[in-house]
């Protein structure tokens, strides 16, 4: 059994490829070790690549205007960080710091936009498990929204 492919395979990016497509991405991932309190990346950073967290526990926060923290999610095993830029070029929107000692799969974008270009069946199921997700969560988003002025109306 691969840990890598099994590991991909919980990630609704990676869903629908098949064995083979696994496999190859598999190969182009690359194992990363990140101590405690070590930050992984900051805003404003360029980026490269994305994560899969193997084990361990990390933070994603951002801050205010004002210099303050705001903690956005912890992480653990089978999560998956990272991967905005790789659809908008747009440099990091938060900072990753490890919380334990923290064990990462990176994927450099340059890899998957190579598979891709060799493979478009591939390229068509990872947009569309995409496509699927964003779709999800901006109808979460949507519906949050709603109850949230709901809320702001009967105690206004």
């Amino acid at each position: 059994m691969n840990t890598k492919v099994e590991s991909l395979k919980k990630i609704y990016l990676f869903q629908k490829l098949n064995q083979d497509e696994l496999l190859h991405i598999a190969e182009k991932i690359r194992e990363v070790h990140l101590p405690p309190r070590n930050v992984l990346y900051d805003m404003g950073e360029e980026a490269a690549s994305m994560y899969i967290v193997k084990y361990g526990t990390l933070q994603i926060s951002t801050s205010t205007s004002h210099g303050d923290d705001v903690n956005l999610i912890t992480l653990g095993e089978g999560d998956h960080f990272g991967e905005l830029p790789f659809f908008d070029d747009e440099k990091r929107s938060a900072k990753v710091e490890a919380k334990e000692n923290s064990e990462l799969y990176e994927l450099r974008y340059a890899d998957l936009h190579d598979m891709f270009s060799k493979n478009k069946e591939m390229e068509l199921k990872f947009y569309k498990e995409v496509t699927h997700y964003y779709i999800r969560r901006m109808r979460k988003l949507t519906h949050d929204l709603a109850y949230a002025r709901e809320l702001r109306k009967r105690f206004a």
